[in-house]
C-alpha cells in the first residue's frame, strides 16, 4: 500500500469528485482513479460507490477513510520531528496575495527566508480574497493574505489594517453625490466574483450595479479609473497618492476600514513548511507569538 495511494483516497472521499481530487493533489483523473483501483484490488473490497453525481463511500470506505486519515497524520508528525530546526524545511509555499508587493513586504520575506530558511521558495499569485480561500481549501495555495472575516476552518493573524476609499475620474462631477444611493447610478469597475469588497458594496448599493468590467488587481483598476472607465475602491493611502498626482478624485460616501489577515488551513497548521512560514509572516509583521 502507498501513500499516495490513501492521499488519493482521502481527496475522493472529501471532495466525491475524481477531478476535484485530481485538482487537490495536482494530479489528472485518471491517475486519481488508477490510485483507487490498486487500492481496492489491494483491500479487495470496493471502497466507492460511483454515479453520474460522483462518488461517495460504502461502509468499508467509511471505515478505512478514518485509518487512512490516522496513518497520513502520523507521516506529517514524522516529518515534524525530523524537521524541527526551520533551516532543514525545503519546498515551495505558493503564497496568494491581494495587495502589491511592496504592501505585502515581499522583499523583506524573501530576504528573511533566504537567511533563515534557505529551503523554502516562493510561488506568489496575485487574486482577491475569496479566490485565495477557495485555493487554499484547494490546496492549490499554501496560504495567504485575505480581507474580511477568517473562515472557522483557517488560522489567521492580524497584520495590518486598511481604510478602503472610492476614487472617481478627474471628469467625475462629484458635486451631485449627496449620499450613497446616489453612487449606484455611476458604471463600476468590479473587484472580481470572490472579493468581500464586491459583496460589500452591493449590500450598499443594491445588487444591480452597473459595472464595465472587473480586475482584482489594483493597479489595473487605478489604470482604468484615470480612463474615465468608471468608479472602484482602492486603499486609501494609494488612492491619496494618486489624487496628490492629479490623477482621479476621491469620494469617501462609502469609505470603511477593514483587517488584513494572513491565512492558512487548519488542517495543514502542523506541516514544517506552513509552520515555518507562519513564524517568518510573525517576524516581519514584528507580531508576538
Amino acid at each position: 500500500m502507498e501513500f499516495y495511494h490513501l492521499r488519493s483516497f482521502v481527496a475522493v472521499a472529501e471532495t466525491g469528485n475524481l477531478t476535484q481530487a485530481a485538482k487537490r493533489l495536482y494530479t489528472t483523473p485518471p491517475a486519481i482513479s488508477a490510485h483507487i483501483k490498486a487500492l481496492e484490488e489491494e483491500l479487495s473490497t470496493p471502497l466507492f460507490i460511483r454515479s453520474n453525481k460522483g462518488m461517495s463511500l460504502t461502509d468499508k470506505g467509511q471505515l478505512l477513510l478514518k485509518k487512512a486519515q490516522l496513518t497520513l497524520d502520523s507521516a506529517v508528525d514524522l516529518v515534524n520531528l525530523a524537521a524541527d530546526n526551520q533551516h532543514e524545511v525545503m519546498g515551495t509555499f505558493h503564497l496568494g496575495i491581494n495587495l502589491s508587493a511592496e504592501k505585502m513586504k515581499l522583499p523583506e520575506l524573501a530576504t528573511n527566508l533566504q537567511e533563515n530558511c534557505p529551503g523554502i521558495s516562493l510561488d506568489i499569485h496575485l487574486q482577491s480574497s475569496g479566490k485565495i480561500i477557495n485555493e487554499i481549501r484547494d490546496l492549490q495555495l499554501s496560504g495567504g493574505y485575505i480581507f474580511g472575516h477568517v473562515p472557522d476552518d483557517f488560522i489567521g493573524i492580524a497584520v495590518m489594517e486598511q481604510t478602503i476609499t472610492t476614487v472617481a475620474p478627474l471628469t467625475f462631477d462629484d458635486s451631485k453625490i449627496l449620499t450613497q444611493a446616489d453612487l449606484r447610478l455611476h458604471q463600476w469597475i468590479m473587484m472580481g466574483d470572490y472579493c468581500p469588497f464586491d459583496n460589500l458594496l452591493k449590500e450598499k448599493l443594491g445588487k444591480d450595479i452597473p459595472s464595465v468590467m472587473k480586475t482584482s488587481d489594483d493597479g489595473t483598476r487605478l489604470t482604468l479609473v484615470k480612463k474615465g472607465l468608471g468608479l472602484s475602491f482602492l486603499e486609501k493611502e494609494e488612492a491619496l497618492r494618486a489624487e496628490r498626482n492629479k490623477q482621479l478624485k476621491i469620494i469617501s460616501t462609502l469609505d470603511f476600514n477593514t483587517i488584513l489577515h494572513f491565512v492558512i488551513a487548519k488542517n495543514r497548521a502542523n506541516e514544517p513548511l506552513i509552520k515555518a512560514l507562519m513564524q517568518e509572516i510573525r517576524v516581519l509583521w514584528a507580531i508576538e507569538l
